[in-house]
């Protein structure tokens, strides 16, 4: 059986018609953009939860752990000559989904 691959780990049997293909992309779909909200709504309270406990060390709410920590980030200010001259530009697929409504 073949398999259409949606990412290293992700794999989707490829049935023998296209019309049974194209229901299982059309269900992920679907699911994909029920699902919107949610990651929109989780990314607004992470973000809040991690700015909240920015500088706290280790604490425990309910049944949640928290823990932070310091971490040293290497940056490279480098003059725009020195900059132009090793950047390359690649190219890659951008894929964007959107409903038609």
């Amino acid at each position: 059986m073949k398999c259409v691959c949606i990412s290293k780990k992700t794999k989707l049997p490829a049935k023998n018609s296209w019309a049974e293909l194209y229901q299982i992309l059309s269900d992920l779909l679907k699911r994909r953009d029920d699902l919107l909200p949610l990651i929109k709504e989780f990314d607004l309270i992470d973000k809040a939860l991690k700015q909240y406990f920015t500088g706290v060390k280790e604490c425990c709410i309910a049944n949640f752990k928290i823990k932070g920590k310091c971490e040293e980030e290497q940056i490279y200010n480098l003059p725009p000559s020195l900059k132009n001259k090793y950047t390359t530009k690649q190219k890659k697929w951008v894929v964007d989904i959107e409903k038609i409504k």
